[in-house]
């Protein structure tokens, strides 16, 4: 679609005059996959939904931006378990109307790389599990290879663990759930959840390298293997095991694009450049929202507002401070200590002005540790120790992820203007304190004390990235460099996080797991996203559907299940 088009669709402006004769069944604050996820399953039973983003174009971490014809993706990566006949595909066809597509990356879809310079060994990372193993067991030695089976095993078993049961901990009413917890109900299942994926694979082998390869995807949650589940680790590994990534033709902003229609055929509307001041609580129940853009300011009616925009803003920017001591809900989760923002993050963005065919680029991405300790070690690493970006750009970056979008998506040469240009996505951690003087400095203006902080990490991410990828360098035509403030700006996060709340092995303790619910206990506010389940798109997605399970009071994951087998059954019989 032409871009004039599209952003007709996806960048709708807040104005007062808009809202303010419009009477609304509800209000989504934030227009993430988790929000949009919620708002298009109401409107598909007729309510009628205004969908508010901060941002100047819908989507969350599923948009993106054009600067001198080169297209980028900040969020969307790869996403599993979404080709024809998986039950994610379709819970999003629903959402989109069976419009949006998507093309598969190449197998080997991950690549994991360990050292620098002559010292780099690199390992593939095959979705089919028995390839996966059978390429390991070539490159480790034979003492190794029942440590390779046993790993196998434990993903599988691991990641079996019955969903189920999260729902029930969160959909139940919350004295229930704890009664059963207190009975040890499930008990079994719970107590894996508390095995940190360090523990497990330290059993499994003292290899370093496949230690490295066990643990290399964690990036895609942000808690290293000394904090995460082993569940966690698992559940991804089995999530990418199958039938490995893929990305949305067209690109991130393909997802918002055909869900609005969606929110819109009941009446409902997705408004960008829509700041929430406020959701107004009185007598313990919702009243609305206080909705702000440049001078112009309104109060929104509403008796229901679900919040998308994640645990810690909600409490820290959206309600008043009396509101949060006072439930029970938000003080119990702010109690605890190991409830707390995840790890904030480094982007660089980089135009080449030769294509991905001429650069010998692929659909593949690159998990790229710095040495074979860098992976277990995580934010233990002397880079992330420092005090400041510039002491911190003296050491090797320990992880870097390295991607190359427009290799992925089959409609980029669709675009004359881009035939012969290609594009990079490079991620790391960064510490928030190093940035964090600039917080409440203007978009673009932060000053050249913040311009030279974040080049000198940005420019250490490219040097060690062209070391894996030497053929890019003197085509650079272009560089954005993103900071953890740089998120703050553009997604609405604390401290800088793309995943909302730290993964840490505590949060899904089964107390923890259980708080972090749809519900609270204020009348009309619900919760929804990444924090009330699980991070990335496919954790959002789900967080979506399991709010809107709890407003609907309806098990909408069966229904899925059941239009799922419906769909296939007819597929075969085609």
């Amino acid at each position: 679609m032409d871009h004039r088009k599209r952003d007709a669709i996806i960048k709708q402006s807040f104005t007062v005059g808009k809202v303010q004769e419009q009477v609304y069944d509800a209000v989504v604050v934030g227009s993430g996959i988790g929000g949009m996820t919620v708002a298009a399953i109401l409107s598909k039973i007729g309510k009628k939904v205004l969908v508010l983003e901060q941002h100047d174009q819908a989507g969350g971490c599923c948009h993106t931006f054009v600067d001198k014809n080169y297209e980028f993706d900040v969020g969307i990566h790869y996403i599993g378990e979404i080709d024809d006949g998986k039950y994610n595909r379709v819970l999003v066809d629903q959402l989109t109307e069976g419009q949006l597509e998507w093309a598969p990356l190449m197998n080997p879809f991950d690549k994991v790389s360990i050292g620098l310079g002559d010292d780099m060994r690199q390992y593939p990372i095959y979705y089919d599990m028995q390839r996966f193993a059978k390429e390991l067991k070539l490159r480790f030695p034979v003492e190794e290879h029942g440590a390779i089976d046993e790993y196998i095993r434990l993903v599988k078993e691991f990641s079996e663990l019955p969903e189920v049961i999260t729902a029930v901990l969160k959909l139940m009413p919350l004295p229930l759930t704890k009664l059963l917890l207190k009975m040890g109900i499930f008990k079994n299942e719970l107590m894996k959840c508390q095995e940190t994926t360090a523990s497990v694979v330290k059993r499994l082998t003292s290899n370093k390298d496949l230690q490295t390869v066990f643990t290399y995807s964690w990036g895609d949650y942000g808690s290293e293997p000394e904090e995460s589940s082993f569940e966690t680790q698992a559940g991804l590994i089995n999530h990418f095991g199958g039938t490995g990534g893929f990305y949305p033709v067209g690109g991130a902003s393909e997802i918002a694009l055909n869900i609005i229609p969606v929110i819109e055929k009941s009446g409902g509307q997705v408004l960008v450049n829509a700041r929430v001041e406020k959701i107004v609580v009185a007598n313990g129940a919702v009243k609305g929202v206080q909705v702000a853009r440049k001078n112009e300011s309104c109060f929104l009616e509403c008796p229901i507002v679900v919040s998308a925009a994640g645990l810690m803003n909600t409490c820290n920017s959206l309600l008043d401070e009396s509101v949060v001591k006072s439930s029970a809900y938000f003080s119990r989760l702010l109690k605890n200590d190991r409830v707390k923002s995840g790890v904030g993050t480094m982007n660089v963005f980089l135009g080449l002005n030769r294509s991905g065919k001429e650069l010998n680029l692929v659909r593949q991405n690159t998990w790229a540790f710095s040495d074979e300790q860098a992976a277990m070690a995580g934010t233990q690493c002397d880079y992330f120790t420092q005090e400041n970006a510039h002491d911190a750009s003296d050491k090797n970056i320990p992880l870097l992820f390295i991607s190359f979008p427009s290799t992925k998506d089959p409609n980029w040469d669709n675009h004359p203007e881009r035939r012969e240009k290609s594009t990079v996505a490079i991620v790391t951690f960064a510490q928030w304190k190093w940035f964090e003087s600039w917080d409440d400095q203007p978009l673009k203006r932060r000053g050249d004390d913040y311009d030279r902080a974040k080049k000198l990490i940005g420019q250490k991410m490219i040097d060690q990235t062209c070391q894996l990828f030497p053929q890019i360098e003197e085509y650079i035509d272009y560089v954005d460099i993103g900071t953890p403030v740089t998120n703050n700006s553009y997604i609405s996060s604390s401290k800088g996080e793309i995943y909302g709340l730290d993964h840490n092995v505590d949060r899904f303790a089964p107390e923890a797991n259980a708080a972090l619910r749809p519900e609270t206990d204020i009348s009309g506010l619900i919760m929804t996203g990444q924090d009330v389940l699980m991070c990335g798109f496919t954790g959002a997605l789900m967080g979506g559907a399991l709010t809107s399970c709890a407003m609907l009071k309806r098990d909408i994951f069966t229904d899925i299940e059941n239009l799922r087998k419906k769909s296939y059954q007819c597929s075969k019989e085609d």
